[in-house]
This record gives structure tokens, C-alpha cells and sequence, in this order.
């Protein structure tokens, strides 16, 4: 039974980190949305004002989700999934697949599925 109680923190641990993690970075993008939207336009993206908000705003409002454990099995998808394409379309291009950058969207990608299948751990305010 302890074993489960530790298994079950550490899922919230990650959780709240990688929650923490998102509404900061949805912060960042916030205060300069220029500056992603700008991005997203020089990389070629279609509609990148729309995309840009819509990158945002999934992060400030799924990271929110992620941290306080509502439904992660629905709310930690398109996180991941803007990651992925973060990663195959920014950091690999750009860094290489052996830099820092690489290695925290793979890392947070492996969170997020982690958090997807096994649930939000204790003290969240869905279980499933």
C-alpha cells in the first residue's frame, strides 16, 4: 500500500510541475504574442495570428487544467500534440535533436502521455 501512496505522488508531482510549467510559458507568450506569432509566420504556418492566440491560450487554459487535475485524460492531449509539432517544426530544425530544447519537448511529451494513462495522482479534482 505505500508503494502506491509514493507511485500516486509522484504522478502529482508531475503533473503540477509540468501544469507549472505551461502556465508559464502561456504567460510568456502572452505579455510578447507578437513574438510567436511572428515566429509561427516566419516558419511558414498558415494563419499564424489564429494559431498563435490558439497556442497561448491552450497553454495557459490546459496547463491550468494539467495543474489542478481536471480530466487529464482529455487535457493533456493537445498539449502534447503541440509539442510534438513544436518539436518536429522548431527544435529539430533549429537545435538538432541532441540539444536542450530537443530534449525538454521529448521529456515533456513523455509527461504528458504519462499523465494521460496513468491519471493526476492524489489531491486532484477528477481521478480518472
Amino acid at each position: 500500500m505505500e508503494n502506491l501512496n509514493k507511485h500516486s505522488l509522484g504522478h502529482t508531482l508531475i503533473r503540477l510541475t509540468v501544469g507549472v510549467l505551461f502556465i508559464i510559458m502561456g504567460v510568456k507568450k502572452l505579455v510578447a504574442p507578437d513574438m510567436i506569432i511572428g515566429m509561427l509566420g516566419d516558419l511558414n504556418f498558415p494563419i499564424p495570428t489564429f494559431l498563435g492566440w490558439l497556442l497561448l491560450l491552450s497553454e495557459l487554459i490546459f496547463g491550468a487544467l494539467i495543474l489542478v487535475g481536471y480530466k487529464v485524460k482529455y487535457t493533456a492531449w493537445p498539449i502534447a500534440i503541440i509539442l510534438v509539432v513544436a518539436w518536429l517544426f522548431v527544435a529539430l530544425p533549429t537545435d538538432g535533436f541532441a540539444s536542450a530544447n530537443s530534449f525538454f519537448h521529448l521529456i515533456s511529451i513523455a509527461a504528458l502521455i504519462t499523465i494521460a494513462l496513468s491519471g493526476p495522482g492524489e489531491y486532484a479534482l477528477t481521478k480518472e
